[in-house]
């Protein structure tokens, strides 16, 4: 069997600074926008921490306990010796892993119940988070508790048992959030295809979107790679190295599709071609669309400004310019919107009429 230390290395090298730049990128967008952070960035960058993390214990294990390559020719001290430290290293990677993966599922989740707030599938949403938490509880306890005690499971030189079938474990625990990954991708998907856009404009929300089946992609193909798992046998390093592999392309991945959709300005910035909008829509008046307590509008389009430049700009994101602005809020009777609409008005200074001059009565002359 060929030593597979080059493939590590470039599956850690290749996906790791997309998911660097991409949530760099997405801090200074925020910034750029003047919105201020969220939760949904909060867990991205958590995500990151756990997926870096996860990345540096594989290059770890490849340098110091023969990831990738084969031991069965080497004395046997030795291959005791790496097998204890590899189940050492891959009872610690299970929890970067599982919480890198939860935690991007929350960014993106997070990221729609603030754009899709008044949306259909708010509810749809808020189940998913619950579902994705109790994946994270589930998953967590059996990484901790499969064995008794638990160091049985990297130590096999004491007294012990191991109750859960790992490599059961691992293609159930791994079906169950691959299924969860397509669920988060495709459901703002049917959301956006009732929007009424412009074929242009709905391909390229959808596009961004669609870009979370990468990492679906990367799980089915670690799930194919921890069905190989064997527990019994002597060559585990080399056995897991492509499972370990894949899980660090898809926690990287994870982290670059969550930040994707949040990078329309920088896009608009620096690379103005790539825009839907207008040349000239920084010179329009912007449109927002808000909902009153109370009243229900069923037919209210979701706000998909972080996303593609579907709507004119808001005046947060307009610099550069001087001039005064008015806010004129019109109330409307029907669905229970509010119109804010921001007009420029001139820059000519405002000055009072003079007061008029009455004619003279006569009286008292």
């Amino acid at each position: 069997m060929s030593s597979l230390v080059p493939n590590i290395w470039a599956g850690v090298i290749t996906v790791t600074p997309f998911a660097v730049i991409a949530l760099v990128l997405r801090l200074c967008a925020r910034r750029m926008t003047r919105m201020g952070f969220g939760f949904d960035d909060c867990f991205s960058v958590a995500a990151w921490v756990f997926a870096v993390g996860y990345s540096a214990i594989v290059l770890v294990w490849t340098v110091h306990f023969k990831l990738g390559q084969t031991i069965g020719h080497l004395p046997r001290e030795q291959i005791d010796y790496y097998l204890g430290r590899s189940y050492l290293v891959l009872w610690i990677s299970e929890f970067f892993y599982s919480w890198s993966i939860c935690l991007s599922k929350l960014a993106v989740l997070t990221f729609y119940s603030r754009v899709f707030q008044f949306s259909s599938i708010r509810w749809p949403i808020r189940i998913l988070i619950a579902t994705c938490c109790v994946w994270i509880g589930i998953r967590t306890f059996f990484t901790i508790f499969r064995c008794s005690p638990v160091h049985y499971y990297w130590d096999r030189s004491i007294e012990g048992s191991c109750w859960v079938n790992v490599a059961t474990y691992y293609l159930a625990t791994d079906v169950t959030h691959t299924l969860l990954d397509c669920i988060i991708v495709a459901l703002p998907i049917f959301e956006v295809l009732k929007i009424q856009l412009r074929i242009g404009q709905k391909i390229a929300v959808i596009g961004l979107f669609s870009c979370g089946f990468l990492v679906c992609i990367a799980s089915a193909f670690q799930i194919v790679q921890s069905t190989r798992y064997d527990p019994d046998s002597i060559e585990l390093p080399h056995q897991l190295a492509l499972s370990m592999i894949w899980g660090t392309v898809e926690v990287q991945l994870a982290v670059f599709a969550s930040c994707l959709a949040l990078l329309r300005p920088i896009f608009r910035k620096f690379v103005p071609g790539l825009s839907t909008a207008d040349p000239d829509s920084l010179s329009r008046p912007s449109l927002a669309v808000r909902q009153i307590p109370g009243h229900s509008n069923p037919a209210m389009s979701p706000r998909l400004d972080d996303v593609s430049d579907i709507s004119l700009p808001r005046i947060h994101d307009v610099e550069g310019l001087d001039q005064p602005w008015m806010k004129q809020v019109t109330s409307s009777s029907e669905g229970g919107q509010v119109d804010l609409r921001e007009h420029r008005t001139s820059s000519v200074p405002w000055e009072p009429p003079e007061p008029a001059k009455l004619p003279s009565s006569g009286v008292g002359t």
